[in-house]
């Protein structure tokens, strides 16, 4: 049964998905049918025949065992019909070690810019021992597609080969050769080998010194070579631009310039090749060209402009000229961005670092890149959507962690921010260039809100650790430090940190209010001569911050103006996340001020709004307050609060010998008339050895207002003081001796 050319399609695009499937048992019937009906397409279609052609290809492929003659007789008919295609190259070539040699140089001369076909046929030249011809084919890799990792692993394993088989070899190396390998893959003993022969001339034998130098001495003496010897030496382009990549490796970009001279423009051959012969030499050409290289020279130099010197012109120049040779550069593309968001133009900048990415940027970096810029524009959001993508794509680093935890700090999400600095300070190294003491900063501002002041000061001498004494980061620090030892009431140590900052010069203008106070407010603290003493001008007309109404209400109440000062850092506490020792502060002003309305807002706003931060001060406070406004009733109960929330500090808080709680209790219940109660406390008072005379006094006016007729009562009383040697009023006495004569004419006659 024949089928139309369509059917016969139609079979070739089923076998397709049946191979593609591997279900070889329903294959094998349908390429029978297919093959006894190819008349059918002709030669009018040349794309129907090279379907079919494609597909024979792939079929013999599955086979464990592949007949390479078959295949290749595909792939001629293919190109008889004019419709090879680079993948069909890509395909027989992948079988490197069966594919003749006639297929590679066919298609590398068809498809002179294709990575797949070269490293395909590098790989062929390997197994074949051909290193020198596998290493021009790499290097033209690279030359065309830097980014291109497999290239570069291939190139260092077959550099590695030909360099072992020379080293190996009973006949004499060319030593330039054996110089270019040993350096291409750091060999040492090759190298320092190479510093005795006597075949290398001067100029070039001292890459070897610097190749063995840079390996196997610290950087500070590397540098200092460089210094005393090579920079005054004729180096080699070679010697500069490895001297030039480590002084980059090392951050210290201001060798850069002193390293390398002006690069030369490259010289690219004519792609005029007609046979394959001349295409060895065209990629040979194109590889000595230095195009890599030059545009690697501006990427240097760039760099050094960028991060050392700050010269936006050179920057400038090294990116035109860098990007004119090669407009795709992702490394120049990189550095451009950077240079963008430097400038402040962060959306070209974004644009940039895209473009970058598209043309062969790392993943990793792109997004690496992106959290920095996102958190340069603020937008925290960016930056944590962007760091779990960094994340799903990479381990953790210390940076994308810092990163996290400073959004979440901005967010103020404050028990997640810690969650990631915690895990990052215990599982990370913390080298001094690190992240590191941002990250013990925001971790000390975290525990300063959570009044986690144990944490905070551990922190805060971790982080102080990693700065000389004199860095602004250094006295950064001590200055939070000053905010947070006043906020804990620890003035004498608060005014270690600020006069230090003081006399350097250090502390900041917000905290000298704070400095001005302390030494105001603790007479033992001596006040430096050159500290002014603050005025009305010093006060803020219009407060917005927190800082701002602190420091008024600080410079109020030094002068003396209590109301205006506790009302202001009632404010302050009110935007401040640690309220309550503001609150407190705002209490103790209007209380020295006698401002009893004021202390009785303020106790009643502690109370309502930060309950937590009651106390046995606090509250008694209160009590006092109410006691001093005649609110009896509540001081009453407020007293008794304070008894049952503190006993211990209740009973021993207060001298034995005039209890002032006691006092107030016994005062109010009078007030109150409830002299049950009153006769408990006056009793509570008197139970001591000496009692106090007017207590006795007290006692005695009771007992006469509610005991009159009981005489032996009043008799004992009155006894009760002269016994204690407290003297008798004139009347007193009278009264005593009238008394024992009624006693004794009632009962003694």
């Amino acid at each position: 049964m024949s089928l139309t050319r369509k059917e016969v399609l139609a079979h070739i695009e089923q076998a397709y998905a049946l191979l593609n499937a591997k279900k070889f048992a329903e294959l094998n019937p349908l390429i029978t049918i297919i093959q006894d009906n190819l008349n059918v397409l002709g030669y009018t279609y040349p794309s129907d025949n090279a379907r079919y052609y494609r597909f024979f290809m792939l079929y013999i492929g599955a086979f464990e065992q592949v007949n390479m003659e078959v295949m290749h007789s595909y792939v001629e008919a293919l190109e008889e019909v004019g419709q090879v295609l680079a993948s069909d190259y890509e395909y027989i070539c992948s079988y490197y070690k069966a594919c003749p040699e006639l297929v590679y140089e066919k298609a590398l001369q068809a498809y002179p810019y294709n990575e797949t076909l070269h490293i395909h046929y590098a790989l062929k030249l390997q197994v074949e021992k051909r290193y020198t011809e596998a290493i021009a084919i790499l290097k033209y890799v690279l030359e065309c597609y830097p980014a291109t990792t497999e290239a570069r692993f291939l190139l260092w394993e077959i550099q590695s080969a030909q360099l072992e088989d020379q080293v190996k070899s009973t006949e004499e190396a060319d030593c330039y050769q054996l110089l270019e390998l040993a350096s291409a893959t750091h060999n040492l003993d090759v190298l320092k080998g190479l510093q005795l022969d006597t075949r290398l001339d001067k100029k070039t034998k001292l890459l070897t010194f610097i190749q063995v130098a840079i390996w196997e001495l610290r950087s500070v003496e590397v540098i200092e070579l460089w210094k005393k010897e090579w920079k005054t030496l004729d180096l080699t382009d070679l010697s500069r631009y490895v001297l030039a990549d480590y002084a980059k490796a090392f951050m210290m970009y201001d060798l850069v310039p002193q390293i390398l001279k002006a690069p030369q423009n490259p010289d690219f051959p004519d792609a005029d090749f007609t046979n394959f012969t001349e295409y060895k030499a065209f990629i040979q050409a194109f590889t000595n060209a230095g195009w890599q290289l030059v545009q690697h020279h501006y990427l240097l130099l760039g760099n050094a402009a960028y991060f050392h010197s700050k010269n936006g012109n050179a920057v400038k120049i090294c990116l035109r000229n860098g990007l004119a040779l090669n407009d795709k550069n992702p490394l120049l593309l990189n550095l451009k961005a950077m240079f963008l968001k430097s400038e402040g133009s962060y959306q070209e900048a974004g644009a940039t670092y895209h473009e970058a990415f598209r043309n062969g940027l790392t993943m990793d970096n792109y997004l690496q890149y992106l959290i920095e810029l996102n958190n340069r524009i603020e937008s925290y959001q960016g930056v944590l959507d962007t760091v779990k993508q960094f994340h799903i794509r990479h381990t953790p680093t210390l940076k994308s962690m810092f990163f996290k935890a400073r959004a979440l700090f901005k967010f103020h999400r404050d028990d997640e921010a810690l969650a990631v600095l915690n895990e990052a300070l215990q599982d990370f190294p913390l080298h001094s260039l690190s992240y590191a003491p941002w990250m013990y900063h925001y971790r000390m501002i975290i525990n300063k809100r959570k009044r986690n002041y144990t944490q905070y000061f551990l922190d805060q001498q971790a982080e102080i650790n990693y700065y000389v004494d004199g860095d602004d980061d250094y006295f950064d620090t001590t200055n939070l430090a000053v905010e947070t030892i006043f906020e804990q009431g620890e003035y004498e140590e608060c005014y270690k940190y600020a006069i230090y900052n003081h006399e350097q010069g250090k502390l900041t203008e917000e905290l000298y209010p704070i400095f001005q106070w302390i030494c105001f407010y603790d007479f033992l603290l001596e006040k430096p001569d050159d500290l002014q003493d603050p005025t009305e001008a010093n006060i803020n007309k219009q407060p917005e911050t927190f800082e701002d109404f602190r420091n008024n209400g600080l410079i109020y109440w030094m002068l003396d103006d209590h109301t205006a000062a506790a009302e202001s850092l009632m404010v302050a506490a009110s935007k401040s996340v640690n309220k309550a020792i503001y609150l407190k502060l705002a209490l103790t002003c209007a209380k020295e001020g006698f401002k009893n309305s004021l202390s009785l807002t303020i106790c009643e706003t502690i109370r309502k709004e930060v309950p937590e931060a009651r106390e046995f001060k606090t509250d008694y406070t209160y009590a006092q307050i109410l006691n001093d406004e005649h609110r009896h009733e509540e001081a009453y109960k407020a007293l008794l609060d304070v008894l049952k929330s503190y006993p211990e500090r209740s009973f021993f808080e207060f001298p034995k010998d005039y209890n002032f709680l006691l006092h107030i209790l016994k005062n109010n219940v009078k007030a109150m008339e409830n002299m049950s109660a009153y006769t408990k406390y006056i009793s509570m008072l008197l139970s001591r050895d000496t009692p106090i005379e007017n207590q006795l006094r007290e006692q005695q006016e009771l007992v006469k207002s509610q005991s009159e007729e009981d005489l032996f009562l009043q008799h004992n009383l009155m006894e009760n003081l002269v016994r204690f040697n407290f003297e008798l009023y004139p009347e007193e006495q009278e009264e005593l001796k009238e008394m024992k004569m009624r006693i004794k004419a009632a009962h003694f006659a």
